[in-house]
This record gives structure tokens, C-alpha cells and sequence, in this order.
């Protein structure tokens, strides 16, 4: 026990020197296992492989630090391998150094004894301690890499922000000097410090070398005067360097508010173009308002024309100011293949163009009305990846265009370019509207004339036709009076369509008045079914009102325009049922009259239900259709209903002998208005 104790005494001596570090557990770092956790490893066992961090750490061809020691009495010597082979005759422990769940090392004991466990354990809370001890210096060791690569990465921004300063900053001179009376910019040749000696002390920020501080100091008072030397120069060095970086982040200020001053007048003007509808109006504008907000020289517009033979022009369609109406006068235009041109080529590519200096450039095209160009910018106005032309600005001075002033325009040129489109279309859209209002009108007229010249003819017709059958000219056999009747059917049924297409076309014409009266409506409708009752009668099916409305009831409407439809109702239900009949049933009910054609004819398929109330369209569309009709009865009806202040519509399965109804609904209340029709 009283070499065990030897032992101990001597390892808590080595672990407890002040000359080496403590181990403190790192920032981060994982700690060892318990003691009991850790087990002694037999010295014929080999230890795993350590991390990826150790091995960098322990690189041998960059480091040159032993992989192992040894401890003999108080002597600490470097382990050899021939000791290692020495020792594998003893009998040893082996305890592994570990670090988080990785082994970096060993401790070997060697001795003529058994070890006992209290002795394990002991060697194992050495080798925890030893084991963040040298994690510690690890950790300690690439901190201070880190902390270097950190200060080199700092001097190169450094180095490089300063070679930027100095090419944008054109007032700086390289070097000043002060003669106690003025500064003035260096000049070697003209400086002149005779009888002085040379005190040079350079001037750094973050160890990067940005200038030097001379000064011409009496014989004999060298060192004194470098001592305050170089006290000045560290003073000057973070002087200068915040003079610069303020001078950056001024800079940057004003150049942020220059860019929110320019997206706002972008944003003015695009709102102000947004606001036109004339194409020629709204680039007029835009112009003069881009001169104006950004003072520049000149400011054009020019668009992209192809003519039938597919050669190509940039026109010029806007320009600024008097000499751009002047230009504007000459109709001014560019090959779109120009070689000496920024705004043919901006064309050709679909790219932005910016001439820094007009006078160094090949591609400038002068004008004779813009004798002060110095720079120019052409922008290409694309829609949908479509070039519609350029958008071109020059200024009287040279750079004054930059990548970020392409960005602030290329935004005005798209928005003006939709605005542009979006003002064409509009400007499209109301000459066709203007058109097809023209063409309304010839249509109305025309089939206005055409109506009041086929009817003319037309009557005398029938009434030659009535003359011949009363028999006034004379006595007719039966296949004549046969032939007779059937003209003056026909004639009927001509006459009708004529008068309908009239009424279409006065409706369209908003010359369709109403003159409301006070009407038996029970009465009306009596009249209504003995006038149709023939055509039923002929088609062998039956016609029947079926009403609740009492018979002295009156009600305000137009009774003429009522008959007209409710004609058009049953007509239209007739021809189109072959078995049953037609049924018109008549209420009265919550201030509204609601008036039912039911039929049990052909249906009316549930899509086609609104299409029968457009002008001459037909259910059946085909050639071989058994019923005729120009397609105008149900239009004109509903639009008298309408004028009515009521409503008309269709109800019907569509199954064929199921029939369809056409509802009337007219208010029963109708203010009485003075209306007069206008003479057919």
C-alpha cells in the first residue's frame, strides 16, 4: 500500500503543476462517462480509431508532437516502441483515454503484481481527467486557428474595401503634407526637407498596410519623436477608418434614397400612363414625364413595324420636348438591322444598351436635332416575350447611366409597354363596338325597309285574292277556288313573318312602346282561344282555358301587345303538338297574374330552354324539320312581357308527348302610363 500510495502522490503532484494547463471542461464538449462505466481494456486488446478532429489534430506530416510518453519515477520521457515491446512481458493494465463515446489514447501500467480494483479505479479517474485535459488542448489549440483564419479574412475585406474606396473616391489625393502653416497634396519633387532625417511609421487597420506617416525630424531626436510617432499613427489608423466607413455608409445612404426617389417616380408615371386610353396620348405622357422627373436630355419612344414584305423599322412614335416634335415631324425611323445604332441594336438582342461616353463609342448614331448627347440608354419594351420597341433616354453629360438606373427603367419600360398594350386593345375594342352598333343599325333599317316593301305587295295580293274568291270577276271552279284559298293562307302566313320581323327589328331599334288601359283580362283571354281554336280544330287536338279570374276584373296593361303574345304562346304550342291538346290556364294570386300554355307536344330539351327566346333560333335545326317560323314569336313576347314590367319563361322534361310550358307573369298592380306606339 505504500508504494500504491507513492504512486499517488507523485501523479497528483505531476496533475496539480501550475506550468501545465488545468483541464476545464470545454464550451460544447461531452463529458466522460462515470468510472464505473469505463472499463480496463487488456493489454492484448487493440483500441478503436479516433474521431475525424483527432485525426486532423494529430496529422503527422503538419504537426510534430509525440504520440506518447512515459513515466518512469520523476523523470517523463518520450515512449519508444522498444519500451512498448518491454513491457508486453510484465504484467499490465490498459486503460484507454477516452473523449465523448471515441478512444484517443491509453494509459499503460506495468508491475509485478495483480492490480487490484480500488487500484483500477484509481488509474481510471486518472485517465478521466487526463483524457478532457487533452480534449481541452485540443479544443484550445483549433480555437486559436479559428481566431486566426477569423483576423485573415478580416485584413483581406479590409485590404479590399480599401482599394475600393480609393477607386471610387476621384478627390483623394495619394499623400498630404504639413508644414506647420497649411496642408497641402504631396508632392515629392516639390517638397523639400534638407538638413532633416526621415522618421517613417506605417499606417495599418487590422494589420493591413493602407499608408505610411513621414516625418522630417531635427538631428539627434530620432528616437524620442518615433515613440510619438507611432502613438499618432495607431490614432490616425482608427481615425481614418471610421472616416472611411462613414464615408461608405453615407454613400450607401444617399444612393438608397436616390433609388426610393427614382421607383417613385416610376411608380407616378406608371400610374399617370395606367390612366390614358390613347395610345398616342398616354407615350406623350410618359415622355415628358420621364424628362421632367429624372432631368435628362432626351427621352423617345420608338415601336417596332413590319410592313408586307417583312422588313422591319423602329418608328419613332414619342419624343420629349420641342425637338422631339420636331423629330416627330420628320418621322424619324431606324433599320431595325442598323449597325451604328444603340436603339437598333438594344432591338436586335432584346438587351439593355448603355453608351457611357458617346464620343468612344461605335455604335452611337448622332442626330443632327441632338447635338449634346453625351450618354445614352436604350431599354427594350417586351410583352409576353414579344419586343414592341425601345425605350430610349440620353443625357448632356457622360456616365450618367449605371446597371442599377437599367433596373429602375427596364421597370418603367415593362409597365409602360402593358400600359401601351392594354390602351391598343382598349382602343381596338371600342372601334368594334363602334362598328357593330353601325352595323346594328343597317341591319334594323334594313329590315325595317324591307318589311314595309314586302307588305305592300303583299296585301294587294291578298286582296286581289279575296276580290277573286267573292266571285266578283267572274265564277270560279272548285280547283281554282282551291288554288285561291291556299294563296291567301300562304299570304297570311307571309304577312306574318313580315310583321314580326318588323317588330324585331323596332324592338332592337328601342322604338316599341306599350299604351297601358284598363282590360277584362277573363274577357281577352275568352277572345284569345276563340280566334286559335280553328288552328287546334285543324290538327284534331283540343283547346281549353281553364281560369279563376272573375269575370269583371280589370287590369292595367296594353291589350293589343297581350293578345300578340298570348298568340304567339298558343301558336307555337299548337304546331308543335300532334296528340292531346293545348291548355291555358289562368290565376291570380300574391298581386301577380300568372298565365300557363301547357302543351303535350314534343318537349324541350332542359339546355335549349333559354335558347328558344333568342332571335331566329329553332329547337330543330335541321333541314327536314316539321314545323317552320322565322324564330322571332317567343323574342318579341318576351320582351312585351318585359316592357310589362313581367316575366316569361319556358318549363319542359324534355320527353317527347310530356310537352313544355311558356309562364306569363305580369304584375296586377301596373301604374297607368300615357305610352303611344309609333306608327309601323
Amino acid at each position: 500500500m505504500s508504494k500504491n500510495k507513492d504512486f499517488q502522490n507523485r501523479l497528483d503532484k505531476l496533475l496539480s503543476d501550475e506550468s501545465l494547463p488545468q483541464p476545464k471542461p470545454a464550451p460544447g464538449a461531452q463529458t466522460s462517462p462515470p468510472l464505473e462505466q469505463i472499463p480496463v481494456i487488456p493489454a492484448t486488446e487493440s483500441s478503436p480509431s479516433a474521431k475525424i478532429g483527432w485525426s486532423d489534430f494529430l496529422n503527422a506530416i503538419d504537426r510534430s508532437e509525440r504520440i506518447g510518453y512515459s513515466f518512469s519515477g520523476d523523470k517523463i520521457s518520450t515512449l519508444s516502441i522498444a519500451s512498448v515491446a518491454q513491457l508486453l512481458d510484465e504484467e499490465i493494465v490498459d486503460v484507454p483515454l477516452q473523449v465523448g463515446d471515441e478512444t484517443v489514447g491509453s494509459i499503460h501500467l506495468e508491475g509485478d503484481k495483480t492490480w487490484t480494483d480500488d487500484e483500477n479505479r484509481l488509474v481510471a479517474s486518472i485517465a478521466q481527467q487526463v483524457s478532457q485535459h487533452i480534449e481541452n488542448l485540443r479544443l484550445l489549440e483549433q480555437a486559436e486557428q479559428y481566431r486566426n483564419e477569423a483576423e485573415e479574412a478580416s485584413r483581406q475585406l479590409t485590404k479590399q474595401g480599401w482599394e475600393e474606396y480609393l477607386q471610387t473616391s476621384t478627390e483623394l489625393s495619394h499623400g498630404y503634407s504639413y508644414d506647420q502653416n497649411r496642408v497641402t497634396p504631396y508632392n515629392a519633387e516639390t517638397t523639400s526637407v534638407d538638413d532633416a532625417e526621415i522618421i517613417t511609421q506605417e499606417i495599418s487597420v487590422r494589420e493591413e498596410e493602407i499608408g505610411q506617416l513621414q516625418i522630417a525630424a531635427p538631428q539627434g531626436q530620432s528616437e524620442d519623436i518615433s515613440e510619438l510617432l507611432s502613438t499618432v499613427a495607431d490614432n490616425l489608423s482608427t481615425h481614418i477608418e471610421g472616416l472611411r466607413l462613414l464615408d461608405e455608409t453615407e454613400r450607401g445612404r444617399q444612393q438608397l434614397d436616390k433609388r426610393a426617389a427614382e421607383l417613385e417616380t416610376v411608380a407616378k408615371v406608371s400610374t399617370a400612363a395606367a390612366a390614358i386610353r390613347d395610345p398616342e396620348s398616354l407615350l406623350r405622357s410618359v415622355v415628358d414625364l420621364t424628362s421632367f422627373s429624372f432631368s435628362l436630355y432626351h427621352v423617345s419612344v420608338y415601336l417596332l413595324k413590319e410592313d408586307e414584305t417583312g422588313v422591319k423599322t423602329l418608328n419613332l412614335t414619342a419624343a420629349s420636348g420641342k425637338t422631339g416634335y420636331k423629330m416627330l415631324e420628320a418621322k424619324h425611323i431606324i433599320p431595325f438591322d442598323a449597325k451604328k445604332s444603340v436603339i437598333a441594336q438594344a432591338a436586335r438582342t432584346e438587351e439593355p444598351i448603355i453608351v457611357a461616353d458617346t464620343t468612344d463609342s461605335d455604335i452611337f448614331l448622332p442626330y443632327p436635332l441632338l447635338p449634346d448627347t453625351r450618354s445614352e440608354m436604350a431599354i427594350p419594351m417586351i410583352v409576353a416575350e414579344q419586343l414592341i420597341g425601345i425605350f430610349d433616354v440620353e443625357a448632356n453629360i457622360p456616365n450618367r447611366f449605371s446597371q442599377d438606373d437599367v433596373r429602375t427603367y427596364n421597370t418603367l419600360a415593362s409597365q409602360t409597354a402593358v400600359a401601351l398594350q392594354n390602351a391598343q386593345l382598349y382602343e381596338e375594342q371600342v372601334q368594334t363596338v363602334e362598328r357593330l352598333r353601325e352595323l346594328e343599325k343597317l341591319k334594323s333599317s334594313f329590315l325595317a325597309n324591307m318589311s314595309h316593301e314586302l307588305r305592300t305587295p303583299l296585301n294587294s295580293i291578298s286582296g286581289f285574292t279575296q276580290v277573286m274568291l267573292e266571285g266578283i270577276d267572274g265564277e270560279l271552279t272548285e280547283y281554282m277556288e282551291d288554288d285561291l284559298k291556299l294563296i291567301e293562307k300562304n299570304a297570311k302566313h307571309l304577312l306574318t313573318l313580315i310583321n314580326e320581323m318588323l317588330d324585331m327589328a323596332k324592338i332592337e331599334a328601342g322604338k316599341v312602346t306599350i299604351s297601358i288601359e284598363q282590360v277584362e283580362l277573363r274577357a281577352l283571354l275568352e277572345e284569345i282561344i276563340k280566334i286559335t281554336q280553328s288552328l287546334a280544330t285543324t290538327k284534331g287536338i283540343s283547346l281549353k282555358l281553364e281560369s279563376d279570374i272573375p269575370k269583371e276584373m280589370m287590369v292595367m296593361l296594353d291589350g293589343m301587345r297581350i293578345q300578340q303574345v298570348m298568340l304567339n304562346l298558343i301558336g307555337n304550342a299548337v304546331k308543335f303538338t300532334e296528340d292531346g291538346g293545348v291548355t291555358i290556364d289562368a290565376s291570380v294570386s300574391d298581386e301577380k297574374i300568372t298565365i300557363r300554355v301547357i302543351d303535350t307536344g314534343l318537349g324541350i330539351p332542359s339546355d335549349k330552354l333559354e335558347v328558344v327566346f333568342e332571335a331566329f333560333s329553332q329547337v330543330e335545326t335541321s333541314t327536314t324539320r316539321k314545323v317552320g317560323g322565322t324564330g322571332l314569336g317567343l323574342p318579341i313576347s318576351r320582351h312585351l312581357v318585359e316592357m310589362h314590367e313581367g316575366r316569361l319563361w319556358a318549363e319542359s322534361s324534355g320527353i317527347d308527348g310530356e310537352g313544355s310550358a311558356f309562364i306569363v307573369e305580369l304584375p296586377l298592380n301596373l301604374p297607368e302610363e300615357n305610352r303611344t306606339e309609333e306608327n309601323l
